[in-house]
């Protein structure tokens, strides 16, 4: 790896004015280079020796011998590399005595190296003080599985939280608290739709729809089935059901008898409905709509009585005058008898004109009977015709108060209840137009009500069938539960809701797998301090837009390289023509800081319809040391490259001074510039 880089870019650039230069000096600076051991220049000064002169077996010997001094050094640094890399990223992931074998197999490479010998010595420290916290840390981690066990999130994220305030870097805690969040957020959302099902439960309660009520309290039941809230509706809207079950019985027979005209024992009847429901609106309603009808029914009887009890009284007196007559025409006839014998002429006489005398008699108490009768039937009538106007003086009244209660209802918009009040006014005052009219009226605003539902329902359930053939689930659950609300028992709504509930769930259960794939990786990174490949990861994460841990992490990152800032070679955007190139110099960076250097530069592209490389090099006062190729996008949108330099070797064995930008084919803007550091 690193012997590649160096052939790749640690060729030293000879000046043109040196081709002239005669064979003689080329080698003997060649030579120089070869015993200070800068194989690269010697490299390149016997090349361009045997430029001079081709063949020439001294150059080529001396190449050869340059060429394998390259490889040998190449090998050599390989393996400190290797033992160097192995070792930190077995510091990176906390595993401190695997990390110092390979600090102290890099040291059999090269005894003095200062940055491995200074992460040995950390190592050994961090072992030493690791041991002290350990006890802490196991304690804390302990405590936190138990509490999760227990679905106790919050105090399990804090003792998680502990753990990483003493290992801040250690892997598992981090991974314990992810767990610990993730799990509240499905207990959360498992309250949710609990809370949910309990207002939808108490919402059919109110409008005494016990059966959906208890239904919807049984559904959280299944998610929650110890808590005592629901259990308590449930044995409240199971004692409602029953008291309502025995009303709409009662109502029902009530309604009955007064269908049947039957109106006291109706009355008792809605009498009892308010025992059951005390205060029910209907039952009291009927009870007044009864009480004139009692009354009616009660005047009407009355009369009947008073017309047979004087039509008695008549015939009584009729038949006393009768018999009185029939009496004294006995004594009347014993005398005439006892006369006939003394004078039958002037008994025959006599005898008709008592006769006579009778019949008119007879004949004035007839007339008096029928006058007396007369009258008594017209005081009769004039009493019935009294009732008559009293009784549909209170009907009109009781019209009049019906046709306000429903005329309210109307302007209240509560058509359904207002229709059933104006039919009520119909069924009472047979035919009454006002009411008919509204009835109509009702029945036009109620059909015009079920167009607008239909139309909203339709809408609704085409949006969540395109979006589910589109595959955006959510979008679908809002469109279908939407149509719910416009039809809340629709069972093709409620069955296409629960196909887009289940297959947002399958998306975002096979996103979080991917969340987490991405996470890990991402975490693995960071704890190794690779930077740009975690923020790669991080943002992969950060894209499927499940939690805000990646953006906090990249955010995190992002502050550690501010934070560590080493120098900002450019902060004011600066145009760069096609093939300029711009160097930016800085103070040479301490070894034992440069494993862990990056450069982030922030570039824009004037011209987004074209893209491009862009060459990054990097050298010191001997040349070109090594470099890398950024990709220029098609897009006007500033674009910040965080690049990990200090996994080049010659950054990191050479004392580079300066960096150097060139824009190929297309002009670029250059924005920050600056190199940092991960620790």
């Amino acid at each position: 790896m690193a012997f590649g880089a160096s052939l790749l870019f640690g060729v030293t650039t000879v000046m043109q004015a040196q081709n002239a230069e005669s064979y003689e000096s080329l080698m003997k600076k060649g030579n120089d280079k070869f015993n200070a051991k800068d194989y690269i220049s010697a490299k390149t000064y016997y090349e361009m020796a045997l430029k001079q002169k081709a063949n020439d077996a001294t150059a080529k010997q001396k190449l050869n011998e340059t060429v394998k001094k390259i490889q040998e050094d190449g090998a050599r640094q390989e393996v400190f590399y290797a033992h160097l890399d192995t070792g930190d990223q077995f510091y990176g992931q906390q595993r401190y005595e695997e990390a110092l074998a390979e600090y102290e197999r890099a040291l059999q490479v090269f005894p003095n190296d200062k940055y491995v010998n200074g992460q040995a010595d950390a190592v050994r420290a961090i072992l030493k003080e690791r041991q002290d916290k350990q006890d802490a840390f196991d304690t804390a981690m302990s405590l936190g599985e138990s509490l999760l066990a227990e679905d106790n999130f919050d105090a399990a994220i804090m003792q998680f939280e502990t753990a990483m305030g003493i290992f801040p870097t250690d892997k598992l805690p981090k991974e314990k608290l992810t767990e610990a969040r993730q799990k509240k957020q499905l207990y959360t959302e498992k309250v949710a739709r609990f809370d949910k099902l309990m207002e939808e439960g108490r919402q059919f309660g109110l409008r005494k729809n016990y059966d959906a009520a208890i239904e919807k309290i049984d559904q959280a039941l299944e998610l929650f089935p110890n808590d005592v809230e629901a259990n308590a509706k449930r044995n409240e809207f199971q004692s409602a059901k029953g008291v309502v079950d025995r009303y709409n019985g009662i109502i029902a027979a009530a309604d009955q008898l007064y269908e049947n005209k039957a109106y006291k024992e109706a009355k008792a009847q809605y009498q009892s409905a308010l025992l059951v429901v005390t205060g029910d609106a209907y039952a009291t309603d009927m009870i007044a709509r009864i009480d004139p009808l009692i009354a009616q029914q009660d005047a009407e009887e009355a009369a009947r009585i008073a017309a047979e009890q004087e039509a008695a009284r008549l015939a009584a007196e009729a038949e006393a005058a009768r018999l009185a007559a029939e009496a004294e025409a006995a004594r009347i006839a014993a005398e005439q008898e006892a006369a006939r014998i003394a004078a039958e002429q002037e008994a025959a006489r006599l005898a008709a004109e008592e006769a006579a005398r009778i019949a008119a008699e007879e004949e004035a108490a007839r007339l008096a009977a029928e006058a007396e009768a007369a009258r008594i039937a017209a005081e009769a009538e004039a009493a019935r015709q009294a009732a008559l106007a009293a009784a549909e003086a209170e009907r009109q009244a009781t019209v009049k108060t019906m046709l306000d209660a429903a005329d309210a209802l109307f302007n209240q918009q509560e058509y359904v209840n207002a229709k059933v009040k104006y039919q009520e006014v119909v069924a009472f005052d047979e035919g009454n137009a006002t009411a008919t009219a509204k009835i109509r009226e009702i029945d036009g605003i109620l059909a015009q009500m079920a167009a607008e539902i239909q139309q909203h329902y339709d809408n609704a359930m085409s949006a969540g069938n395109q979006a589910m053939g589109n595959e955006k689930f959510a979008e679908a659950v809002t469109h279908y539960q939407s149509a719910l609300v416009y039809k809340p028992e629709d069972p093709t709504a409620a069955a296409q809701l629960a196909a887009a509930e289940k297959a947002e769930s399958d998306r975002v259960a096979a996103l979080r797998t991917q969340y987490n794939a991405f996470i890990k990786e991402g975490d693995a990174n960071f704890k190794s301090n690779t930077f740009d490949k975690a923020i790669e990861a991080y943002t992969k994460a950060e894209e499927l837009g499940l939690e805000t841990y990646p953006t906090e992490m990249i955010a995190r990152i992002s502050e550690i390289i501010e934070q560590n800032k080493l120098y900002e070679l450019n902060s004011e955007p600066l145009l760069l023509a096609a093939g300029q190139a711009q160097r930016f110099d800085f103070n040479k960076i301490e070894v034992a800081v440069r494993r862990s250097n990056y450069i982030i530069i922030k570039v824009r592209n004037p011209h987004p319809e074209k893209t491009f490389p862009m060459i990054v090099s990097f050298g010191g006062t001997g040349g070109k040391n090594g470099g890398f190729v950024l990709p220029i996008a098609a897009t006007e949108d500033e674009k910040t490259f965080i690049f990990r330099i200090g996994s080049q070797y010659k950054w990191f064995s050479e004392d580079n001074t300066w960096i150097e930008i060139v824009s190929e084919n297309n002009e670029v803007e250059i924005g920050k510039l600056e190199i940092s550091r991960s620790n």
